[in-house]
């Protein structure tokens, strides 16, 4: 398992501030974040606003403005995992945490890296990480 090739193809595709929280032989645990293009957004804007109805405020908007860009996000970070994990070789799991208000244009991802089959998984070692 090559590191600096995982850690080129995640800011390669998309994925920013990548910051290594622990390594070991054959495993390592990152976190990352996603950041919306202008694209993203505006196709994320447009749904939301298609969704309102008359009776719906704007915190309705912007909840569907967030699930639109999270379920987008994880599409996305599927297919990277997906040409990654066949480029490496390697076994990969990720999930993303709750986007924060304040930033609509970025999500913050963890991601699990191993060399064959393990006993837990990202959310037990997160735990245990107390993240």
């Amino acid at each position: 398992m090559n590191k600096d090739n995982i850690l080129e193809y995640l800011e390669n595709n998309g994925l920013t501030d990548v910051d290594i929280i622990r390594e070991e032989e054959g495993l390592i645990v990152a976190t990352a974040f996603y950041d919306f293009d202008d694209e993203e957004m505006e196709a994320a804007k447009a749904y939301a606003e298609g969704q309102i109805t008359d009776e719906e405020d704007e915190e309705a908007s912007e909840e569907y403005l967030t699930n639109y860009l999270v379920d987008l996000a994880v599409d996305n970070l599927g297919e990277v995992f997906e040409e990654l994990i066949d480029e490496e070789g390697i076994d990969a799991q990720y999930l993303t945490y709750e986007m924060d208000p304040e930033e609509p244009d970025t999500i913050q991802v963890a991601m699990l890296f191993s060399k064959g089959d393990l006993d837990k998984d990202l959310e037990d070692i997160l735990d245990e990480l107390e993240m």
